[in-house]
């Protein structure tokens, strides 16, 4: 494990290290968790337990066992703390109260700078990439008026429509 990376920070590396594996979205990632207890038990579960769990065939199996993810987790976690991000899972104090309220919330979220209390009311603007100029001015014009009225802009870090939004809120 790279030096920069605390002990403490096991279960948040396991928790990317889930989240990078093809085919482990919210709902599968929620029933292993509920089968087996924690990030940890999943990625060191025997593959004929993981083959038990409804939704997991031979070939996600495979790519939990593998472990391939591991080393790239560790890269993920080290290049967002050096770029000044951080990582919120749905334990983290941070984590926004909204989003827990969904069926299937997204178990990690990369974040940059502070969420702050009044971030809680937040609108989410995302879109395609290839997008009309319409569109760029639209998604512009849009989170201009909602940022003016005290509503926080949440966006992907696309470009297209996600960066015509995080343009318009500034």
């Amino acid at each position: 494990m790279d030096e920069t990376i605390q002990e403490s920070d096991q279960r948040l590396l396991e928790l990317i290290q889930l989240n990078l594996i093809r085919g482990v979205g919210p709902r599968i990632r929620r029933t292993l968790l509920d089968r087996f207890g924690s990030p940890a038990q999943i990625l060191n579960a025997p593959r004929q337990e993981l083959l038990n769990v409804p939704g997991i065939g031979t070939k996600l199996a495979d790519a939990i066992i593998y472990r391939e993810a591991k080393s790239t987790a560790e890269d993920e976690l080290r290049r967002c703390r050096e770029a000044g991000y951080q990582i919120l899972s749905e334990e983290s104090l941070e984590y926004p109260s909204l989003l827990r309220e969904m069926h299937d919330p997204p178990s990690l979220l990369y974040c940059k700078g502070s969420l702050m209390p009044e971030d809680e009311l937040a609108v989410a603007i995302v879109g395609s990439r290839k997008c009309t100029h319409y569109g760029l001015q639209q998604a512009e014009k849009i989170a201009a008026a909602l940022a003016r009225a005290g509503i926080t802009i949440v966006s992907g870090l696309a470009r297209g429509i996600d960066q015509a939004a995080h343009t318009g809120a500034l």
